[in-house]
């Protein structure tokens, strides 16, 4: 896996995630989070014996970084599940990530408690790369062993001639 920029081609296949699922588990957990931390500094303002005009701007203080946090987590949220996971000839992207289909290690299909609540599952491709909150409805596991098979296939050729390349 690299950071790397997308080719120019065209996908050969764009798999969506299933938004509501990537959103709404992180969105509780800012929420809850956030409201933890809240009450921790409440706590903390209560024992320090400040002013109320203290008390009040610390108070006002913490709430507003706690909002902005929440808000940054959640547009990052968004913006991760918007990123599609894109199929090219040799390699799989998502967003700057890429994995070449000859470095694909498994293909497995996993769920945990949260996708069977919203119909979906994950694959751990190895080397960190993951396809995540897939839809129950989209069987891409033969779809990858076919674009994996043929790559290990033309993989020898194409390195021979990567080789030859380089020695002329």
């Amino acid at each position: 896996m690299m950071d790397v920029q997308q080719p120019v081609e065209q996908p050969m296949y764009v798999l969506p995630q299933v938004k509501k699922r990537a959103l709404i588990p992180k969105i509780i957990t800012l929420l809850v989070l956030g409201g933890i931390f809240y009450l921790g500094v409440l706590l903390n303002l209560t024992l320090l014996e400040l002013s109320e005009e203290s008390y009040s701007v610390v108070n006002l203080i913490s709430l507003i970084i706690l909002l902005c946090v929440i808000i940054l987590g959640v547009f990052l949220a968004v913006r991760k599940a918007e990123q599609d996971f894109k199929f090219y000839k040799t390699s799989l992207f998502q967003g700057k990530k890429l994995i070449n289909y000859v470095n694909i290690l498994n293909i497995n299909p996993k769920q945990d408690l949260l996708d069977k609540i919203f119909k979906t599952y994950s694959i751990n491709l190895g080397n960190n790369f993951h396809l995540r909150h897939i839809s129950q409805q989209i069987q891409i596991g033969a779809y990858l062993q076919k674009l994996i098979n043929y790559n290990k296939q033309n993989q020898p050729t194409s390195y021979q001639n990567n080789f030859q390349q380089q020695r002329r």
